[in-house]
């Protein structure tokens, strides 16, 4: 939006005050981030170069950034310019002009001139009579999550935020002070979609990208723009430091795990043998998220052993002649309303209500396992209540009865010792659904959008259908050799084709837990658009981005271009 000479000339004094008083009062923090700025600055050079750009228009590229931290700014600038170097103008979305300062710095510093403030872009007056229609006595946490509006599903976010933003897993509508939190929350979500339109209709995307695509915050504007149709891209870190996943969102593909393989591809490679050179990479690749190679997964594996099966066994205090179940738990608070199809009303109902069945079922030694990325989420938000988990055993349970260990996130038991030790895993939709059928493990998923329907899990319609299960788990068969290679396929896909590895970056994380401004940094390696497509990655990239009937990047088919 436009504003005036005036207002600009005194938006840039301001911030060159912000600027001072930050050096006088920060001067390490400051010294470091402009230190940094500079250095990006002149290893972009070359990238900032407009003779080097296509004079060829392919349309406009929205990038949304209105959370953007240095680390994603630098990514989506690069991803963007190889974009912009084939054509496509870029836009970025940024949140609040006076706030976001660094952020534009940033961008600018890799050629990026167009940007956009949500804060500017006036929000339309809220019909209060949309309380009444959506706020009522009868609410169910199923009706709140069914709850749409203007073509933007809303309900999940509003859930997920509200969720999240209280670090519990199974919020209770009847609470007061949860309706309070709804009802602000729906004007908020509901007022950011005419200010999404505006941005879309502004903009003109052909094409969008972002990373967050379901919080309140987002949704209205993916929503939006898979509803007119506009190529959505979203990436996101893999469990590599090196590595970024992306997926195209459209109206197939918008409500399925972003790490998810699209069943097309799924069905080629099914009708393949994977060679021993890629059964081989597959093995090396589940090893490493557990052995410590990349930091980004081994926040979830801090300080851990690998045991035998006996040690095992004694460690964890188990009945040594029966078998194991494992209940593998998400993180039950954080994003995890909007894949697929739900048995329960939401993962906390779904945890109390398993915990509850295998507490029934004596025939097998049950371990309960809390999702270990609890611990530094939890120190990062400054969170210091009781686990959700625990709150859930002690409501619906009470004391758990021998048969069935809980495992807290610090447990000093590797998870790879777990997936060889179990016979049968249980999760929603987690990543051990991709993980466990390639170990032999029996898996039993209560929700779609990931796994499901492949072939190598144990799938359910109903809640019902589900439990029962769980309570005769010992007389479902087990997972057979050709269901462990259609397993280990679908993985290979996963871990080892979609992702998309970096070889004109590099990357570095801050192992400390404090937060700062650089915590996660990218840094480009490359000298020149030479270099780069030597490297051959950002070119796989720009491939794959305007192949808009491919939804998953696949680096393979991507190498042969």
């Amino acid at each position: 939006m436009q504003i005036s000479l005036f207002s600009n000339l005194i938006l840039i004094i301001n911030i060159f005050v912000r600027d001072i008083l930050k050096i006088m009062t920060q001067p390490v923090r400051q010294y470091r981030l402009w230190h940094d700025y500079l250095q990006a600055w002149t290893n972009a050079s070359f990238i900032r170069n407009k003779h080097l750009h296509s004079t060829h228009y392919e349309g406009n590229l929205l990038i949304v950034a209105m959370d953007f931290r240095i680390y994603e700014i630098k990514l989506f600038s690069i991803l963007a310019a190889e974009l912009h170097r084939s054509g496509m103008i870029p836009h970025v979305l940024l949140g609040n002009r006076r706030k976001q300062y660094w952020q534009k710095r940033y961008f600018k510093i890799y050629g990026v001139k167009n940007f956009i403030y949500w804060d500017e872009i006036a929000k339309k007056d809220f019909d209060h009579t949309l309380y009444d229609h959506f706020l009522h006595d009868n609410m169910s946490f199923n009706s709140v999550k069914e709850w749409k509006h203007d073509g933007c599903w809303i309900g999940p976010q509003i859930l997920s935020s509200i969720s999240r933003s209280n670090h519990i897993g199974a919020p209770d509508i009847r609470s007061p002070d949860l309706r309070e939190q709804l009802k602000a929350r729906l004007k908020d979500t509901i007022q950011r979609i005419p200010v999404a339109k505006t941005v879309l209709d502004l903009v003109c995307p052909v094409k969008v990208l972002l990373s967050e695509a379901n919080y309140a915050k987002y949704a209205p504007l993916t929503d939006l723009a898979v509803n007119s149709d506009i190529d959505v891209i979203q990436v996101i870190q893999t469990t590599r430091d090196d590595a970024l996943t992306m997926r195209r969102l459209n109206k197939s593909t918008r409500r399925q795990h972003p790490s998810s393989v699209d069943k097309e591809n799924f069905n080629k490679i099914k009708k393949e043998k994977l060679s021993t050179q890629a059964e081989q990479e597959l093995d090396d690749i589940i090893a490493d998220r557990y052995h410590g190679r990349w930091f980004i997964q081994s926040r979830n594996q801090p300080d851990v052993n690998e045991l035998s099966r006996n040690d095992a066994f004694k460690y964890l205090d188990l009945v040594d002649n029966r078998e194991l179940g494992v209940i593998f738990s998400h993180v039950l608070w954080d994003a995890n309303l909007f894949y697929g199809k739900d048995l329960f009303e939401d993962y906390g109902e779904w945890f109390a209500e398993t915990a509850k069945a295998v507490c029934l079922n004596t025939n097998l030694n049950w371990l309960i396992k809390m999702h270990p990325a609890n611990l530094w989420k939890r120190q990062r938000d400054a969170v210091t209540k009781e686990y959700s988990e625990v709150k859930l055993i002690e409501e619906h349970i009470g004391k758990l009865p021998d048969h069935v260990k809980l495992i807290y996130p610090d447990t000093k038991i590797s998870t790879m010792t777990l997936l060889e030790i179990a016979n049968y895993a249980i999760t929603v939709r987690g990543t051990i659904s991709t993980e466990a059928p390639c170990l032999g493990v029996t898996t039993l998923t209560a929700g779609t959008g990931r796994c499901d329907k492949f072939g190598f899990t144990v799938d359910s319609d109903s809640r019902e259908e589900y439990l029962d299960k769980l309570s005769n788990i010992t007389d479902h068969p087990k997972i057979t050799d050709n269901q462990i290679k259609l397993a280990r396929k679908h993985a290979y896909l996963a871990f080892c084709e979609r992702p998309w590895v970096m070889k004109s970056c590099r990357t570095k994380f801050d192992k400390s837990p404090k937060k700062h401004a650089l915590e996660a940094n990218l840094f480009l390696s490359a000298k020149s658009w030479a270099e780069i497509d030597r490297n051959g990655d950002l070119n796989m990239w720009r491939n794959w981005a305007f192949d808009d009937k491919e939804v998953d990047f696949l680096s393979k088919n991507y190498k042969r271009k």
